[in-house]
Protein backbone atom coordinates (compact mmCIF):
# COMPACT_ATOMS: atom_id res chain seq x y z
CA UNK A 1 0.00 0.00 0.00
CA UNK A 2 1.83 3.31 -0.98
CA UNK A 3 1.73 6.02 1.65
CA UNK A 4 -0.79 8.45 1.94
CA UNK A 5 2.57 11.21 1.92
CA UNK A 6 5.26 11.01 0.17
CA UNK A 7 8.56 13.79 0.54
CA UNK A 8 11.60 13.11 -1.08
CA UNK A 9 14.65 15.08 -0.95
CA UNK A 10 13.25 18.46 -0.18
CA UNK A 11 15.64 21.27 -0.01
CA UNK A 12 14.60 25.15 1.07
CA UNK A 13 16.90 27.57 1.28
CA UNK A 14 16.21 31.03 2.59
CA UNK A 15 19.43 32.74 0.75
CA UNK A 16 22.97 31.00 2.05
CA UNK A 17 20.86 29.04 4.92
CA UNK A 18 19.87 25.90 4.03
CA UNK A 19 16.61 25.23 6.19
CA UNK A 20 16.00 21.99 4.52
CA UNK A 21 18.63 19.80 2.77
CA UNK A 22 17.44 16.64 1.43
CA UNK A 23 14.89 15.48 3.53
CA UNK A 24 12.57 12.50 2.86
CA UNK A 25 9.70 12.37 4.96
CA UNK A 26 6.54 9.02 4.44
CA UNK A 27 3.53 9.33 6.49
CA UNK A 28 0.54 6.31 6.17
CA UNK A 29 -2.99 7.14 6.69
CA UNK A 30 -4.41 6.65 10.04
CA UNK A 31 -0.24 7.46 11.48
CA UNK A 32 0.54 10.01 13.87
CA UNK A 33 4.13 11.10 13.08
CA UNK A 34 5.94 14.10 15.34
CA UNK A 35 8.92 15.82 13.70
CA UNK A 36 11.61 16.63 16.66
CA UNK A 37 14.53 19.07 16.63
CA UNK A 38 15.47 22.13 18.26
CA UNK A 39 13.90 25.67 17.61
CA UNK A 40 15.30 26.64 13.68
CA UNK A 41 16.23 23.05 12.33
CA UNK A 42 13.75 23.13 9.78
CA UNK A 43 10.29 21.48 11.07
CA UNK A 44 8.14 24.33 10.56
CA UNK A 45 9.78 24.98 6.83
CA UNK A 46 9.35 21.67 5.62
CA UNK A 47 5.77 21.80 6.86
CA UNK A 48 5.31 25.27 5.02
CA UNK A 49 6.91 23.73 1.78
CA UNK A 50 4.44 20.78 2.27
CA UNK A 51 1.24 23.17 2.64
CA UNK A 52 2.39 25.07 -0.26
CA UNK A 53 3.04 28.24 1.42
CA UNK A 54 7.07 28.56 0.17
CA UNK A 55 8.35 26.36 -2.71
CA UNK A 56 11.12 23.46 -2.48
CA UNK A 57 13.85 24.79 -3.62
CA UNK A 58 14.71 20.88 -4.94
CA UNK A 59 12.67 17.55 -4.16
CA UNK A 60 9.56 16.44 -4.70
CA UNK A 61 6.55 15.42 -2.98
CA UNK A 62 3.62 12.77 -3.22
CA UNK A 63 0.06 13.35 -1.85
CA UNK A 64 -2.60 10.52 -2.61
CA UNK A 65 -0.20 8.54 -5.30
CA UNK A 66 -0.23 11.94 -7.34
CA UNK A 67 2.53 14.23 -7.88
CA UNK A 68 2.16 16.91 -5.63
CA UNK A 69 3.88 20.40 -6.27
CA UNK A 70 4.24 23.86 -7.13
CA UNK A 71 0.74 24.06 -5.49
CA UNK A 72 -0.78 26.79 -3.01
CA UNK A 73 -2.51 26.29 0.26
CA UNK A 74 -5.87 26.23 -1.20
CA UNK A 75 -4.74 23.97 -3.23
CA UNK A 76 -3.14 22.17 -0.68
CA UNK A 77 -6.84 22.83 1.73
CA UNK A 78 -8.57 21.27 -1.75
CA UNK A 79 -6.18 18.15 -1.85
CA UNK A 80 -6.90 17.23 1.88
CA UNK A 81 -4.04 18.71 3.37
CA UNK A 82 -5.10 21.37 6.58
CA UNK A 83 -2.48 22.99 8.55
CA UNK A 84 -3.06 24.49 11.78
CA UNK A 85 -0.25 27.05 12.56
CA UNK A 86 1.84 28.16 15.22
CA UNK A 87 -0.46 31.53 15.04
CA UNK A 88 -3.83 31.69 14.79
CA UNK A 89 -5.01 32.22 11.10
CA UNK A 90 -8.38 33.84 12.59
CA UNK A 91 -10.23 37.22 12.48
CA UNK A 92 -10.78 37.85 16.26
CA UNK A 93 -13.39 40.50 15.47
CA UNK A 94 -15.37 37.87 13.71
CA UNK A 95 -17.67 34.41 15.14
CA UNK A 96 -16.46 31.74 15.37
CA UNK A 97 -19.14 30.42 12.47
CA UNK A 98 -17.93 33.24 10.10
CA UNK A 99 -14.07 32.29 10.93
CA UNK A 100 -15.39 28.44 10.00
CA UNK A 101 -17.13 30.07 6.41
CA UNK A 102 -14.02 31.94 5.18
CA UNK A 103 -11.69 30.42 2.44
CA UNK A 104 -14.87 27.28 2.96
CA UNK A 105 -15.89 26.01 -0.78
CA UNK A 106 -19.08 24.26 1.23
CA UNK A 107 -20.19 26.94 3.29
CA UNK A 108 -21.25 28.71 -0.23
CA UNK A 109 -23.90 25.67 -1.25
CA UNK A 110 -24.77 24.96 2.17
CA UNK A 111 -25.92 28.73 2.08
CA UNK A 112 -27.67 28.77 5.77
CA UNK A 113 -25.71 30.15 8.36
CA UNK A 114 -28.19 28.25 10.70
CA UNK A 115 -27.11 24.65 9.13
CA UNK A 116 -23.57 25.32 8.91
CA UNK A 117 -23.99 27.00 12.97
CA UNK A 118 -25.37 23.50 13.49
CA UNK A 119 -22.70 21.28 11.94
CA UNK A 120 -20.59 23.05 13.82
CA UNK A 121 -21.80 22.75 16.76
CA UNK A 122 -22.28 18.70 15.96
CA UNK A 123 -18.73 18.33 15.22
CA UNK A 124 -17.85 20.13 17.94
CA UNK A 125 -19.33 18.06 20.08
CA UNK A 126 -18.85 14.92 18.90
CA UNK A 127 -14.96 15.92 18.81
CA UNK A 128 -15.21 17.45 22.57
CA UNK A 129 -14.20 20.96 21.22
CA UNK A 130 -16.76 22.85 23.08
CA UNK A 131 -17.26 25.71 20.77
CA UNK A 132 -20.19 28.11 20.64
CA UNK A 133 -20.49 29.17 16.83
CA UNK A 134 -22.03 32.53 17.59
CA UNK A 135 -18.91 33.23 20.40
CA UNK A 136 -16.52 36.19 18.88
CA UNK A 137 -13.29 35.35 18.38
CA UNK A 138 -11.63 38.05 20.60
CA UNK A 139 -13.62 36.73 23.75
CA UNK A 140 -12.18 33.35 23.43
CA UNK A 141 -8.87 32.18 25.01
CA UNK A 142 -6.13 31.21 23.07
CA UNK A 143 -7.16 27.14 23.48
CA UNK A 144 -10.53 28.02 22.66
CA UNK A 145 -8.89 29.24 19.31
CA UNK A 146 -6.77 26.77 18.45
CA UNK A 147 -10.13 24.62 18.82
CA UNK A 148 -11.54 26.99 15.85
CA UNK A 149 -8.86 25.96 13.87
CA UNK A 150 -8.97 22.00 14.79
CA UNK A 151 -12.63 22.13 13.94
CA UNK A 152 -11.84 24.03 10.52
CA UNK A 153 -9.44 21.08 9.45
CA UNK A 154 -12.51 18.49 10.72
CA UNK A 155 -15.23 20.47 8.85
CA UNK A 156 -13.01 20.40 5.79
CA UNK A 157 -12.67 15.90 6.17
CA UNK A 158 -9.14 16.68 5.40
CA UNK A 159 -6.99 13.34 5.36
CA UNK A 160 -3.59 15.01 6.35
CA UNK A 161 -3.42 17.23 9.45
CA UNK A 162 -0.61 19.17 10.48
CA UNK A 163 -0.44 20.44 13.56
CA UNK A 164 2.88 23.61 13.46
CA UNK A 165 4.09 24.01 17.18
CA UNK A 166 0.85 23.42 18.63
CA UNK A 167 1.19 23.89 22.13
CA UNK A 168 3.44 27.10 21.84
CA UNK A 169 1.07 29.56 22.25
CA UNK A 170 -1.43 28.18 24.59
CA UNK A 171 -0.65 28.16 29.08
CA UNK A 172 0.09 24.92 30.46
CA UNK A 173 -3.74 24.18 31.27
CA UNK A 174 -4.92 24.40 27.62
CA UNK A 175 -1.94 22.19 26.42
CA UNK A 176 -3.05 19.79 29.03
CA UNK A 177 -6.28 20.08 27.34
Amino acid sequence: MAALLEMRGIVRCYGAVRANDGVDLDVNAGEIVGLLGENGSGKSTLMKVLFGMVPADAGGIVFRSREFSNHNPREAMTAGIAMIHQHFMLVEAMSVLENVMLGWADAGRLLRRDAIAARIHAVSRQFGLDLDPHARVADLPLGRRQRIEILKALLREADLLILDEPTSNLDPASSEE
